[in-house]
């Protein structure tokens, strides 16, 4: 016991320890990140009831304490239960603050923040820390005129400058009286995924992936931003610089200036550790906010879905409105960009036009420098929202098969369930459709041959726009418009009818040639099921696509492994299908069926050898249900009262939500 007791102790001296406030924000979380990262013990400290969500599960490393940062009696109390346990605690990061957007950036109560600064820092000091760090704001400088050292004028115009203002100074004066070393970091404007949206560049982000033309001033102020992941790098390696005498065997490891360096500095009789003070953190260059937001718009215009192909007429204007249409430019492969309205919103009498740090002290002291450059992490931001907006589409389309299976009390809900992710794939990014000419000759067209999983279908025209979400309340009922299986007549969108199986790649074939022979460049899609691959009329339609060199046509087979009362390998096995289509003359490609990246490179594959292409899309039938996964059981079964709310809430949807 007394040696176990003793590694335990030997592992608090080893590792570094640290406490953070605010740790479930947008600056917060992502330095608790990079501390993990590093091999630090963190306490983070999170508002009561916060999801916490930015934060990694399952983290030994990370405790979490709930409490308002106001009330830190609520809370401090777990902090010196630990600190008498053992725990050896190097460095705070104040990086909370109640009230940091809209009015409440004026409200009176902002001053509360100012004592809850003053209070961090007494406890940090109670708790054995050698360093204090602290969240400013560029909002301390008022309106500059040009590039700001730390040495520029203060003059905020807002309670929250002024606040913050206060905040630093006072915690410094704190920090000095308790022997910590203490630094203010004043924050200019930072950016990249989860941010809030709120702010300007996930604001943008969404609401032109939303198809919202934003309203923004006319753009000329020049403001510095800096991405996420080198913010939380500067504040670690503060924390890990000012800590660093009192763990001499991992300086080598940490510190960011090199042996030679910290040597010439010794004999010189100078410090190792960052001078305490204020230090300004942006990216040292300031662009305009209309640069900025066109960098935006142009990361968000490839993400959006594809339309008709360029030079085909667009929708009139009784389909949309002159203004939307004022507002909207078209992409060479039909993407429906919104504009941005520059001019639109005034500036404000306080509007601060040029904004950008002087940062060379803290790259002096700490070695610190800007790694992401503004494009780039533009381009990661919005390909970050992007991932998660089609996660949340993904899971609303199985929401919505599984509610309308359990409304219409029919079947097939695993079979549609593993044919989601392919559908989403390809009408969100890969189709050239237009939801509002839904029957335009150009557009290329789908063929849902496996047609009793016709929800899946349903449910992502519904997502796209081709019919309100409440028709799906009419699938398969008595007098509904949506029927079990597709009839073309019944909503649009739906290309074939279809029902029986083994018919829609012939389908499919006739409508290729069509469009060859009206010389247009429309594509067609035929989604199969990997049971209906035993169908003799499937090889009979693949023959002659391929004598005919149909390289516009493309087959996607939905491999669940499952088929009507049996998995489908005994009879074909999935190793030797791609071998079976080549064998027929077709390009095979395999991918994860719910991959949507992996999925979108397979689907928008173009043979340059004038063949068909066919993609064995490996699913999972019943996909996104775990009691419903890979189960022949749900192709016939309809889920009750329990079952459909359990999947609804597995699916992210609230209890009795679909």
């Amino acid at each position: 016991m007394e040696q176990q007791q003793t590694r335990e102790m030997d592992r608090r001296t080893e590792r570094r320890t640290a406490v953070v406030t605010g740790a479930a924000g947008f600056i917060g979380a992502a330095v608790c990140r990079e501390l993990l990262s590093k091999g630090w013990q963190v306490y983070a400290i999170i508002r009561p009831g916060s999801a916490a969500a930015r934060l990694p599960r399952g983290e030994e490393a990370l405790q979490l304490i709930e409490g308002d940062l106001l009330q830190p009696s609520s809370w401090q109390g777990q902090l010196e239960t630990a600190a008498a346990a053992g725990e050896r605690f190097d460095c705070w990061l104040q990086l909370g603050w109640a009230g940091v957007a809209g009015a409440a950036r004026n409200d009176a109560w902002q001053t509360a923040n100012v004592e809850a600064a003053a209070d961090s820092v007494r406890l940090a000091a109670r708790l054995g820390c050698n360093s204090w760090i602290g969240a400013g704001s560029q909002a301390e400088y008022g309106q500059m005129e040009g590039r700001a050292d730390e040495g520029a004028i203060e003059a905020p115009t807002t309670a929250y400058g002024r606040a913050k203002l206060t905040a630093g100074r006072q915690a410094l004066e704190e920090a000095t009286l308790h022997g910590l070393n203490g630094y203010w970091v004043r924050i200019f404007s930072v950016y990249g995924p989860d941010d809030n949206d709120n702010w300007l560049i996930p604001g943008l982000v969404r609401q032109l992936m939303a198809g919202e033309s934003p309203a923004m001033t006319l753009g000329e102020q020049r403001w510095d931003y800096v991405y996420i992941d080198d913010a939380a790098a500067s504040f670690t390696l503060l924390a890990e610089q000012s800590t660093a005498a009192r763990h001499k065997h991992l300086a080598s490891t940490t510190a960011a200036v090199s042996e030679e360096s910290q040597h010439r500095e010794r004999k010189l009789g100078r410090r190792l550790d960052p001078a305490p003070g204020v230090y300004n953190l942006g990216s040292g260059v300031s662009r305009t906010i209309r640069d900025i937001a066109e960098h935006v718009r142009e990361e968000v215009a490839a993400q959006l879905p594809r339309g008709l192909p360029l030079g085909v007429p667009q929708a009139s204007s009784d389909d949309i409105s002159d203004l939307e249409h004022s507002h909207i430019e078209y992409t060479p492969d039909g993407r429906r960009v919104p504009i941005i309205r520059y001019g639109v919103v005034p500036y404000r009498d306080d509007q601060v036009m040029m904004m950008e740090a002087d940062t060379a002290k803290l790259q002096r002291e700490t070695g610190w420098r800007p790694r992401t450059a503004l494009a780039d992490g533009i381009k990661r931001t919005v390909a970050s929202y992007a991932d998660a907006l089609e996660q949340s589409r993904s899971v609303a389309v199985k929401r919505a098969i599984v509610t309308m299976a359990y409304r219409s009390n029919s079947s097939h809900v695993g079979a549609a369930l593993s044919a989601a992710d392919i559908m989403v794939a390809l009408y969100f990014h890969v189709l050239r459709v237009d939801p509002n000419q839904p029957d335009a000759p150009e557009r290329d067209k789908l063929v849902f041959s496996k047609a009793h999983a016709s929800t899946a279908l349903y449910a992502v025209l519904a997502e796209r726009g081709y019919f309100p979400r409440n028709v799906l309340d009419s699938y398969s009922v008595d007098g509904g418009q949506l029927p079990g299986h597709l009839d073309r007549k019944a909503a649009p969108g739906i290309d074939a009818s279809a029902g029986s199986l083994g018919h829609g790649l012939s389908i499919g074939t006739g409508f290729a040639i069509a469009d060859r022979q009206a010389g247009r460049s429309s594509r067609t899609y035929v989604v199969l099921g990997d049971g209906e691959c035993n169908e003799g009329s499937i090889w009979e339609a693949a023959l002659v696509a391929s004598s005919l060199k149909l390289n516009q046509l493309i087959a996607v087979v939905d491999c669940n492994g499952w088929q009507g009362f049996d998995r489908t390998e005994p009879l074909s096995p999935y190793a030797s299908l791609a071998d079976k289509w080549r064998a027929f003359g077709w390009e095979a490609i395999e991918a994860d069926g719910h991959d949507g990246n992996a999925l979108i490179h397979a689907l928008d594959h173009q043979s340059v050898e004038s063949r068909p292409t066919v993609v064995l899309a490996r699913t999972v039938k019943g996909n996104g249900v775990d009691f419903m996964a890979d189960t022949l059981e749900w192709h016939y079964k309809s889920p009750n009262d329990a079952q459909w709310q359990a999947a609804v809430e597995q699916l992210g949807g609230r209890e009795g939500k679909g």
